[in-house]
């Protein structure tokens, strides 16, 4: 049922479209334009009307492929297909097609796409494996043989179908156009209208015949009239249009202002709200799918009673008078209010029975709103805990994807998002470095830019608390290159002060994956000759290996260095330490809080002698402890990164801080251990 519901929600911009053609044609006729104006509008409106059930069945294919799990597109173009043969093998019999042929598009699908799916898994009828061919490639090869026999069952119960004699005498057993039978065929037509839409059949092209004899009845009260005759038929299209089906079938106009009435639900009354504009045109399918309606026995009475009634009063006001007689031919689809004005040609009393209509059915929509609301309802009240559980797994998963919530959190999600990033207009951003000492000489060999904020109130944001808003709201890039020109413009302060200290700088994947990014940032580093490189997550390497190793070809072009930021965390695979020419491979701080116990020691020496031996310079982050930086091996030419060392600083206070090191010869121990200062900032 989920399958046919949102399938046809779907093809809901397919059916406004086909209504607005429709309502336009009649509007040309009554404007007096040409009529070929108004033909060629309606011609549009009949020729989607013919490819509805092909646009249904793809619809329905298409999430029953979500559920059994199988190519999506391939499934639904078979449904298409499907569909369509159908509608080839039964154009012989032109009355039964109207009828048939979207019964078959919705059900076939709930037969064939399981079937498929079972075939699927059949081994020996797979054509092509993923080792041999691209995922793509294996799924469209993979669904032939699937296809041509789910092709093959329906073409045979078709052909068996057509040996039936009732397909050649098809009609439905219902004479509408008698009108001593009047309230008795409106009965029997609305209450068949909203019986097939129950099971999830458009009643209107289901009973197409029987509608194309109430538009021609139409046009016989109109000649009645030019002749100054009574016209003999109130029973009609414009009279089932203006007066029964307002809203849509079932008089759902009601039921929109019977959820808002009597509703406490947000998401129902929400839904009602949302199709509202839609029952306006006579267009019901959101809320025949979205409450549903669609087989659910406790809104089945109402959904065929009120029509009903709608329908046999109206009947019943035409011929006391009260109301004049439908003799305008007007869309189904045509606004409320707008229909029973112009169908009547101008009677504003069917202008006031349509209103009336409408809120008694509302009436009657109300307790079965309510009705609907005890029985959903799924809070569980323990007694013994005086506690109430008010959302249960089955409620939980059926509104974990309604479209309404999705489309609603979406909406939080942006304007949260919008309010963080209008905040982060009032900080100021800044760079802090935090030095590199070699581990050999005790010097500093340089630093890394570390990115900070101040708000509007003097204090500063850790990283955290705004680069995860910067890179959701796509700002990435451009904070990027303005850490890069930032750094820049350190260094030319450094230099002009007869100071030097190689700068890393941290840079996003899609930042080298963007060629006019790129291309700014190597222009940005490139005054540096090489003394501000870059520093890159494992992360950033597995987008695109070949459109990485050529802005790495850009940044080594320039004379800077690329670095891999903590190494081990990420996508840690080894290949690609050979994809890529890097220079340094920093290792993250969490292999140094390992190496305290026994085999979190050796996978540290293990990575470290690793690194060594391709080559690469090591830089080892987070050593904190004199413990940590004593379980470093003296033989190695290793910088180290950390609190013990020294945290981020401003830019003025680091020469001094490496004219300190300059000074210090190194040390043979380390110095006793200490703590960690106690208001640490993350780097």
């Amino acid at each position: 049922m989920r399958a046919i519901r949102e399938g046809l929600l779907w093809v809901l911009p397919c059916l406004m479209v086909s209504a607005v053609l429709l309502v336009l044609s009649v509007l040309a006729r009554m404007l007096g334009l040409p009529a070929s104006v108004a033909d060629l509008l309606a011609d549009l409106h009949g020729e989607i009307s013919r490819i509805l059930p092909l646009l249904i069945t793809a619809s329905i294919g298409y999430m029953l492929a979500i559920r059994h799990r199988l190519p999506r597109l391939p499934v639904a173009f078979l449904c298409f297909v499907h569909a369509a043969l159908a509608a080839y093998l039964l154009r012989g019999h032109p009355r039964a097609a109207a009828t048939l042929v979207l019964f078959i598009a919705i059900a076939a699908p709930l037969v064939t796409v399981p079937l498929m799916a079972w075939l699927m898994r059949v081994r020996g009828l797979r054509v092509a494996r993923m080792a041999q061919v691209s995922e793509n490639v294996e799924d469209a090869m993979n669904m032939v043989v699937p296809g041509i026999a789910t092709t093959a069952l329906l073409v045979v119960v078709l052909a068996l179908l057509q040996q039936w004699e009732g397909l050649v005498h098809w009609r439905l057993p219902i004479d509408v156009a008698n009108p001593d039978q009047s309230y008795l065929n409106a009965v029997l037509l609305t209450g068949l209208n909203s019986l097939l839409w129950f099971f999830g059949i458009h009643g209107y092209h289901a009973l197409q015949p029987l509608f194309q004899s109430l538009d021609q009845a139409v046009g016989w009260n109109a000649q009645a009239l030019l002749a100054d005759q009574v016209p003999q038929h109130p029973l009609n299209a414009g009279l089932l249009g203006a007066f029964a089906f307002i809203g849509g079938s079932g008089g759902t106009l009601s039921l929109v202002l019977a959820v808002l009435w009597r509703a406490r639900s947000p998401g129902l009354r929400l839904l009602a709200l949302a199709s509202l504009p839609m029952a306006l045109l006579n267009v019901n399918e959101l809320l025949l799918f979205g409450i549903p309606l669609i087989l659910n026995l406790r809104m089945l009475l109402p959904f065929l009673a009120v029509p009903a009634l709608n329908a046999c009063l109206a009947l019943a006001a035409v011929q006391a008078g009260w109301v004049s007689v439908a003799s305008m031919p007007m869309p189904l689809n045509a606004p409320v209010v707008f229909n029973a004005y112009v169908s009547t040609q101008g009677d504003w009393g069917a202008v006031a029975l349509q209103l009336a209509l409408v809120l008694l059915g509302a009436c009657l929509y109300g307790p079965a709103v309510r009705s609907l609301e005890r029985h959903n309802e799924t809070t569980v009240h323990l007694p013994g805990l005086d506690t109430t559980f008010t959302r249960l797994q089955e409620e939980g998963s059926l509104y974990a994807r309604d479209p309404v919530v999705v489309a609603q959190q979406g909406q939080a999600r942006r304007e949260e998002l919008l309010a963080q990033v209008r905040r982060m207009g009032d900080y100021e951003f800044f760079l802090e470095y935090q030095p590199q000492v070699s581990l050999r000489t005790g010097r500093c060999t340089g630093c890394e830019a570390l990115l900070r904020a101040r708000d509007s109130r003097g204090r500063v944001q850790p990283p955290g608390a705004f680069l995860a808003w910067l890179s959701e709201a796509g700002l990435m890039k451009d904070v990027d290159l303005w850490v890069a020109a930032a750094a820049l413009r350190q260094y030319r302060r450094w230099r002009n002060a007869g100071f030097e200290l190689p700068i890393s700088i941290n840079i996003t994947g899609p930042t080298l994956m963007s060629q006019e990014h790129c291309i700014r940032l190597v222009d940005l580093i490139a005054p540096a000759a090489g003394c501000i490189s870059i520093e890159l997550t494992e992360d950033a390497l597995a987008a695109d290996v070949f459109g990485m190793r050529n802005a790495i070809a850009r940044v080594h072009a320039v004379g800077a260095k690329v670095s891999i930021d903590d190494f081990g965390t990420g996508y840690s695979s080894l290949s690609y330490l050979h994809a890529f020419e890097v220079d340094t491979i920093k290792i993250d701080r969490s292999f140094v809080l390992a190496s305290a116990q026994a085999q979190g020691g050796r996978v540290l020496e293990g990575l470290l002698n690793f690194c060594q031996g391709l080559g690469c310079g090591i830089v080892v982050e987070g050593v904190e402890t004199a413990e940590q930086l004593q379980r470093l091996p003296r033989t190695m030419d290793l910088e180290v990164q950390g609190w013990y060392f020294g945290r981020a600083v401003p830019a003025d206070e680091l020469p001094a801080f490496v004219q300190q090191r300059l000074d210090l010869s190194p040390p043979a121990t380390p110095p006793p251990p200490s703590d960690p200062p106690p208001d640490r900032t993350p780097p």
